[in-house]
């Protein structure tokens, strides 16, 4: 404590020797908040610098190495109009770890003056202060050092650990599923299942209707993509290989012929009219080639509704004399 004493006052003797580098358009001067501090404490230092406006000012720094203490940070300074004079100010912050009586040094302040390219330099005045260390009751025995505390595991801590094992779980399921697709040899994305026969002739047939082609000269195209429209559907329907088989064929077939004499003559019709046009060069009429579309709509509208059997009528009541 007493050489910490006799290094303050060794360094206020000094101060009028450092000061003699001021020139008078500069005068830099630090304060703390207080002188008492307690081991571990951090104290700032505050360091006020005013000069005439035609002085500019090197960034002020404490020493690298400051006994007893530790620099924890440096502020930027602020500046602002002082009368006829600029102030600017800067905040230094250090981390006291020796106790006893320290002194925080000058501080070095550099600086240029307008027209001249030479750096001076002044110093603020040292600053004492007592940093006091923590009190040890010895009286008292010592503690052995307290155990971890532990701390209960809540929902958000295992939450992370449940996701991981709700995605692992999926990913087995997912090879599982694909290796047994695999060995059955089906799909691994099962196939959408086929729309029916029905739906997909009756769409061919509007959208025949609304090409026109008849209308432009081309009855033979026409003709026949209505006829390969109802085979295809008939294949789909009844499994007949109508495709590959001639017109007679076709309604001579056992599922054809079991159909209603109405539908089973319209299709003749259509289909008569179709090879004439095909084989022989029949131009039909306009109101026939109408009719031969309006036939196929019929016959597959027809063909595609469900067959509804007549219930048996209950027996009817006894009457008891």
């Amino acid at each position: 404590m007493v050489k910490g004493f006799r290094q303050a006052l060794l360094l206020m003797l000094l101060v009028p020797l450092l000061h003699q580098a001021r020139a008078e358009d500069i005068r830099a001067s630090a304060h703390v908040d207080s002188t008492k501090f307690l081991i571990g404490d951090w104290v700032t230092v505050h360091l006020d610098v005013e000069h005439l406006p035609g002085v500019r000012l090197l960034r002020p720094a404490l020493p690298d190495s400051i006994p007893g203490f530790e620099l924890v940070k440096a502020d930027t300074g602020a500046i602002r109009q002082n009368g006829q004079a600029v102030l600017e100010t800067y905040t230094f912050t250090l981390a006291a770890f020796d106790s006893g009586a320290q002194v925080i040094p000058p501080i070095a302040v550099r600086y240029r003056t307008a027209g001249d390219t030479s750096v001076r330099s002044a110093a603020t005045d040292p600053i004492a202060v007592f940093v006091k260390g923590i009190a040890v009751d010895t009286s008292k025995e010592f503690r052995d050092i307290k155990s971890p505390l532990s701390v209960p595991i809540g929902f958000w801590d295992i939450f992370p650990y449940l996701v991981a094992l709700i995605v692992l779980t999926g990913i087995i399921w997912l090879v599982s599923y694909i290796r047994k697709r695999r060995a059955r040899g089906e799909p691994i994305i099962p196939e959408a299942p086929p729309r029916p026969a029905h739906e997909l002739a009756l769409e061919a047939l509007r959208a025949l209707g609304s090409e026109n082609l008849w209308q432009r000269g081309r009855v033979k195209e026409y003709h026949t993509t209505l006829t390969d429209i109802v085979r295809t559907y008939i294949e789909r329907k009844f499994g007949v290989i109508a495709m590959e088989m001639t017109s007679d064929e076709i309604l001579a077939s056992p599922d054809i012929r079991a159909l209603e004499k109405p539908l089973t003559g319209k299709l003749q019709t259509m289909l008569v009219r179709a090879d004439l046009v095909k084989f022989a060069k029949y131009q039909p009429l306009a109101n026939e080639n109408e009719e031969s579309l309006t036939f196929a709509v019929g016959f597959v509208e027809e063909t595609s509704r469900p067959v509804v059997t007549a219930e048996a009528s209950p027996p009817a009541a006894e009457v008891t004399a």
